[in-house]
C-alpha cells in the first residue's frame, strides 16, 4: 500500500508541476510574445551552463583535494559491495529504505535504495557446557609458546542482505548490512525491523546487532584477513617478477644504472 500511495503522490506532483509550467508559458507568450519565450529559454540555458561549470569545478576540487584516496582493506571491501549492489541494482521494484522504530516512534526514512545484493558471511559461535558456561581450551601463543585459555568456538556461515543507499552529491553511498529476517519483503519500500541504524567500521547495522560480535566483528575481521592475504599475494608476485627479471620497467632501470660512460679521450687531453 505504501508503495502505491507514494507512486500516486508522485504522479499528482508531476501533473501539478506540468500545469504550472504550461500556465507560465501561456502567460509569457501572451504578454511578451514568442521572442520573450526565446529570451527566457536563452537565459535559462546560460544559467544552467554556469551552474554546470560551477558543479564541475566543485567536483574536481573535491576529488583532488578533499576526497580521501587511501588503501584500507575494509574500505576496499565496502567499495566492492557497492559495485556488486549497483550491478545487480534494485530490480526496479524497491523504493526507499525505512526503519520501523518502536511502539512510541513511527517508522522513518533512511534513504533511497540504489542497489541490493545478498552475501554469505562467516560467523563464530561459542561452545557452552550443560551449565551454560563458555567452554575454554588451551592455546599456545607468543614466541616461547606460553599456554593460555581461550574460548572454544565453531565457525559457521549465514546469509546477509546488503542495501546501497543514495547520499549527497559529494558523499559516498551508505552500505547497510542486515540479516534477511530483519526486514520485510523486497518489494516497494523496504522496512528494517529496528529502532535505528548504528555505524560500525565502514557499514551501518541495526541497533539490535551493534554488540553482536558473532554477526558483525568476526565477519568483518575475516573479510579483512582475506583482503590482506590477496593483497600480499599481489605484492609478492611483483617482488618475484623483479627478482627474476620479468618486470620490464624494473629491468630497464637496472640496466640504466649498470651502464658505464666511456670517457672522451679528447677531454682528458
Amino acid at each position: 500500500m505504501g508503495f502505491e500511495e507514494n507512486k500516486e503522490k508522485k504522479g499528482k506532483t508531476f501533473i501539478i508541476i506540468g500545469v504550472i509550467l504550461v500556465v507560465i508559458v501561456i502567460a509569457v507568450v501572451f504578454f511578451l510574445g514568442v521572442r520573450g519565450i526565446l529570451k527566457i529559454f536563452g537565459t535559462i540555458l546560460v544559467i544552467a551552463m554556469f551552474l554546470g561549470l560551477l558543479f564541475l569545478l566543485g567536483y574536481l576540487f573535491w576529488h583532488i583535494f578533499l576526497k580521501k584516496h587511501r588503501y584500507d582493506v575494509t574500505y576496499v571491501n565496502k567499495q566492492r559491495l557497492i559495485m556488486a549492489g549497483k550491478l545487480m541494482g534494485k530490480d526496479g521494484v524497491m523504493g526507499d529504505l525505512y526503519v520501523s522504530g518502536d511502539m512510541g516512534h513511527n517508522r522513518y526514512k533512511i534513504g533511497k535504495i540504489l542497489g541490493y545484493c545478498r552475501i554469505q558471511v562467516l560467523t563464530r559461535e561459542n561452545k557452552y557446557d550443560k551449565n551454560k558456561n563458555i567452554v575454554m581450551k588451551e592455546e599456545k601463543v607468543g614466541q616461547f609458546g606460553e599456554t593460555v585459555k581461550v574460548p572454544d568456538y565453531t565457525i559457521g556461515k549465514e546469509e546477509q542482505d546488503v542495501f546501497i543507499l543514495k547520499k549527497g552529491l559529494f558523499q559516498e553511498p551508505l552500505v547497510v548490512r542486515v540479516s534477511p529476517e530483519d526486514h520485510d519483503e523486497l518489494v516497494g519500500d523496504v522496512t528494517l525491523k529496528g529502532f535505528s541504524l548504528i555505524p560500525h567500521s565502514e557499514y551501518m547495522f541495526l541497533n539490535s546487532d551493534y554488540l553482536d560480535v558473532r554477526k558483525i566483528d568476526f565477519a568483518i575481521l575475516k573479510e579483512a584477513e582475506r583482503g590482506i592475504m590477496f593483497e600480499s599475494l599481489r605484492d609478492m608476485k611483483s617482488i618475484v617478477d623483479k627478482a627474476v627479471g620479468l618486470d620490464s620497467s624494473h629491468k630497464k632501470d637496472i640496466e640504466k644504472k649498470n651502464l658505464v660512460d666511456i670517457p672522451d679521450q679528447s677531454q682528458q687531453r
